[in-house]
Protein backbone atom coordinates (compact mmCIF):
# COMPACT_ATOMS: atom_id res chain seq x y z
CA UNK A 1 0.00 0.00 0.00
CA UNK A 2 1.13 3.20 -1.05
CA UNK A 3 2.22 6.05 1.71
CA UNK A 4 0.97 9.77 1.59
CA UNK A 5 2.68 11.82 4.02
CA UNK A 6 0.50 15.18 4.64
CA UNK A 7 1.69 18.64 5.97
CA UNK A 8 -1.04 20.95 6.13
CA UNK A 9 -0.23 24.98 6.26
CA UNK A 10 0.01 27.91 8.75
CA UNK A 11 -3.70 28.22 11.18
CA UNK A 12 -4.20 24.73 10.63
CA UNK A 13 -3.84 21.41 11.98
CA UNK A 14 -3.98 17.91 10.94
CA UNK A 15 -7.48 17.64 11.14
CA UNK A 16 -7.74 19.56 7.82
CA UNK A 17 -6.54 16.76 5.66
CA UNK A 18 -10.15 14.85 6.96
CA UNK A 19 -12.24 15.86 4.10
CA UNK A 20 -9.51 14.93 1.18
CA UNK A 21 -8.20 11.55 3.51
CA UNK A 22 -11.90 10.06 3.06
CA UNK A 23 -11.34 9.71 -0.83
CA UNK A 24 -8.08 7.85 -0.51
CA UNK A 25 -9.15 4.77 1.16
CA UNK A 26 -6.73 2.77 -1.20
CA UNK A 27 -3.68 4.64 0.52
CA UNK A 28 -2.11 4.88 3.82
CA UNK A 29 -1.94 8.27 5.77
CA UNK A 30 0.40 10.07 7.97
CA UNK A 31 -0.26 13.09 9.12
CA UNK A 32 2.16 15.64 10.36
CA UNK A 33 1.27 18.29 12.83
CA UNK A 34 2.66 21.36 13.77
CA UNK A 35 0.76 22.18 16.96
CA UNK A 36 -0.69 25.42 16.40
CA UNK A 37 -3.71 24.07 18.67
CA UNK A 38 -1.51 21.53 21.00
CA UNK A 39 1.03 18.96 21.08
CA UNK A 40 3.18 18.76 17.58
CA UNK A 41 3.31 15.27 15.55
CA UNK A 42 6.28 14.70 13.51
CA UNK A 43 6.13 11.18 12.64
CA UNK A 44 8.63 9.38 11.36
CA UNK A 45 8.97 9.60 7.32
CA UNK A 46 8.47 6.04 5.75
CA UNK A 47 11.17 4.01 5.03
CA UNK A 48 9.32 2.82 1.86
CA UNK A 49 8.42 4.49 -0.99
CA UNK A 50 5.99 7.23 -0.58
CA UNK A 51 4.70 10.91 -1.73
CA UNK A 52 4.65 14.05 0.20
CA UNK A 53 2.12 16.26 0.56
CA UNK A 54 1.67 19.61 1.30
CA UNK A 55 -0.90 22.71 1.39
CA UNK A 56 0.05 25.75 1.38
CA UNK A 57 3.03 26.70 3.63
CA UNK A 58 2.98 22.98 4.35
CA UNK A 59 3.84 22.28 0.72
CA UNK A 60 6.93 25.43 1.08
CA UNK A 61 8.19 23.61 4.17
CA UNK A 62 8.19 20.03 1.84
CA UNK A 63 10.38 21.30 -0.88
CA UNK A 64 13.04 20.96 2.05
CA UNK A 65 12.77 17.38 2.51
CA UNK A 66 15.54 15.35 2.38
CA UNK A 67 13.91 12.06 1.67
CA UNK A 68 15.30 9.01 -0.21
CA UNK A 69 12.49 7.04 -0.87
CA UNK A 70 9.77 10.16 -1.41
CA UNK A 71 8.82 9.69 -4.79
CA UNK A 72 7.62 13.28 -5.37
CA UNK A 73 5.46 16.32 -3.89
CA UNK A 74 2.09 17.03 -4.23
CA UNK A 75 1.80 21.18 -3.62
CA UNK A 76 -1.74 21.99 -3.10
CA UNK A 77 -2.47 25.87 -3.06
CA UNK A 78 1.11 25.92 -2.32
CA UNK A 79 4.34 28.33 -3.05
CA UNK A 80 8.17 28.61 -2.96
CA UNK A 81 8.49 31.91 -1.48
CA UNK A 82 5.60 33.48 0.17
CA UNK A 83 6.81 37.22 0.92
CA UNK A 84 7.80 39.83 -1.92
CA UNK A 85 11.15 40.36 -3.16
CA UNK A 86 12.42 42.21 -6.46
CA UNK A 87 11.87 39.48 -8.52
CA UNK A 88 8.74 38.22 -6.96
CA UNK A 89 6.22 40.87 -6.65
CA UNK A 90 3.43 38.43 -6.27
CA UNK A 91 4.31 37.68 -2.87
CA UNK A 92 2.95 39.66 0.51
CA UNK A 93 4.82 42.39 2.33
CA UNK A 94 6.92 41.09 5.15
CA UNK A 95 5.48 43.64 7.33
CA UNK A 96 1.75 42.29 7.27
CA UNK A 97 3.23 39.03 8.86
CA UNK A 98 5.24 41.09 11.67
CA UNK A 99 2.23 42.89 12.18
CA UNK A 100 0.50 39.72 12.62
CA UNK A 101 3.08 38.43 15.08
CA UNK A 102 2.82 41.65 16.77
CA UNK A 103 -1.34 41.47 17.15
CA UNK A 104 -0.95 37.58 18.32
CA UNK A 105 0.32 38.46 21.83
CA UNK A 106 -2.82 40.94 22.07
CA UNK A 107 -5.67 39.06 20.06
CA UNK A 108 -4.70 35.26 19.04
CA UNK A 109 -8.08 34.32 17.91
CA UNK A 110 -8.70 37.54 16.01
CA UNK A 111 -5.50 37.02 14.04
CA UNK A 112 -6.21 33.49 13.47
CA UNK A 113 -9.96 34.47 12.68
CA UNK A 114 -9.35 37.31 9.79
CA UNK A 115 -6.73 34.80 8.43
CA UNK A 116 -8.95 31.87 8.09
CA UNK A 117 -11.47 34.40 6.49
CA UNK A 118 -8.67 35.63 4.61
CA UNK A 119 -8.45 32.06 3.02
CA UNK A 120 -12.12 31.20 2.28
CA UNK A 121 -13.62 30.55 5.29
CA UNK A 122 -16.89 32.24 5.68
CA UNK A 123 -17.69 31.39 9.15
CA UNK A 124 -14.55 29.67 11.19
CA UNK A 125 -15.11 27.86 13.91
CA UNK A 126 -11.52 27.75 16.10
CA UNK A 127 -9.89 25.40 18.27
CA UNK A 128 -10.63 26.09 21.87
CA UNK A 129 -6.70 26.19 22.59
CA UNK A 130 -3.66 28.24 20.72
CA UNK A 131 -0.24 28.01 21.16
CA UNK A 132 0.45 31.60 20.46
CA UNK A 133 4.08 30.55 20.32
CA UNK A 134 4.01 28.27 17.80
CA UNK A 135 1.80 29.97 15.83
CA UNK A 136 4.42 33.01 16.08
CA UNK A 137 7.12 30.41 15.21
CA UNK A 138 5.24 29.58 12.13
CA UNK A 139 4.74 33.06 11.14
CA UNK A 140 8.68 34.26 11.13
CA UNK A 141 9.34 31.08 9.34
CA UNK A 142 7.09 31.90 6.67
CA UNK A 143 8.32 35.59 6.70
CA UNK A 144 12.05 34.13 6.15
CA UNK A 145 11.20 30.88 3.78
CA UNK A 146 12.82 30.79 0.61
CA UNK A 147 12.82 27.70 -1.05
CA UNK A 148 12.94 28.86 -4.84
CA UNK A 149 16.61 27.53 -4.71
CA UNK A 150 15.58 24.10 -3.81
CA UNK A 151 12.74 23.84 -6.68
CA UNK A 152 15.87 21.95 -9.28
CA UNK A 153 16.20 19.13 -6.95
CA UNK A 154 12.61 18.00 -7.38
CA UNK A 155 13.33 17.79 -11.42
CA UNK A 156 10.19 15.53 -12.56
CA UNK A 157 8.88 14.77 -8.88
CA UNK A 158 7.08 17.93 -8.42
CA UNK A 159 3.40 18.63 -9.23
CA UNK A 160 1.68 21.73 -8.37
CA UNK A 161 -2.12 22.11 -7.59
CA UNK A 162 -3.19 25.54 -7.65
CA UNK A 163 -6.29 28.04 -8.04
CA UNK A 164 -6.43 30.73 -10.01
CA UNK A 165 -8.90 32.73 -7.85
CA UNK A 166 -6.43 31.65 -4.82
CA UNK A 167 -7.03 34.92 -2.70
CA UNK A 168 -3.63 34.70 -1.55
CA UNK A 169 -1.22 35.91 -4.34
CA UNK A 170 1.96 33.70 -3.56
CA UNK A 171 -0.19 31.06 -4.30
CA UNK A 172 -1.89 31.77 -7.43
CA UNK A 173 0.53 30.82 -9.28
CA UNK A 174 1.63 27.51 -7.39
CA UNK A 175 5.53 26.59 -7.99
CA UNK A 176 5.26 28.07 -11.90
CA UNK A 177 7.60 26.29 -14.36
CA UNK A 178 9.30 24.20 -11.76
CA UNK A 179 6.38 22.09 -11.29
CA UNK A 180 4.02 20.16 -13.69
CA UNK A 181 1.01 22.45 -12.95
CA UNK A 182 -2.58 21.76 -12.69
CA UNK A 183 -4.97 24.76 -12.46
CA UNK A 184 -8.12 23.88 -10.47
CA UNK A 185 -10.82 27.10 -9.45
CA UNK A 186 -11.46 27.23 -6.27
CA UNK A 187 -9.61 29.48 -3.91
CA UNK A 188 -6.96 28.76 -1.18
CA UNK A 189 -8.53 25.47 0.66
CA UNK A 190 -9.16 22.89 -2.10
CA UNK A 191 -8.83 19.89 0.34
CA UNK A 192 -11.14 21.15 1.91
CA UNK A 193 -13.38 23.05 -0.35
CA UNK A 194 -13.15 20.73 -3.36
CA UNK A 195 -11.87 16.98 -1.68
CA UNK A 196 -12.86 14.88 -4.34
CA UNK A 197 -11.39 17.39 -7.39
CA UNK A 198 -8.27 17.05 -5.28
CA UNK A 199 -8.06 13.06 -4.83
CA UNK A 200 -9.01 12.62 -8.82
CA UNK A 201 -6.19 14.44 -9.38
CA UNK A 202 -3.71 13.50 -6.70
CA UNK A 203 -5.09 9.66 -7.88
CA UNK A 204 -3.95 10.34 -11.43
CA UNK A 205 -0.88 12.26 -10.72
CA UNK A 206 0.57 9.09 -8.47
CA UNK A 207 -0.95 6.53 -11.19
CA UNK A 208 0.56 8.12 -14.37
CA UNK A 209 4.43 8.62 -12.81
CA UNK A 210 6.61 6.28 -13.91
CA UNK A 211 8.41 3.94 -11.05
CA UNK A 212 11.84 5.25 -9.52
Amino acid sequence: MMTLHFLHGWGYDASFWTPLRQHLPEFRHVCADAGYFGAATRPDLPETPFWAVGHSAGACSLLALEAPHCLGLISINGFARFTRDGVFPDGVPERILHRMIRQLDRQPRDVLRQFRQMCGETDPVLPTTLDHEALKTGLAALAGMDHRPLLPRWEGRLHSLHSPDDPLSPARNGLGPAANGISLPGGHLLPLTHPQDCAILLRRIIRDTPPA
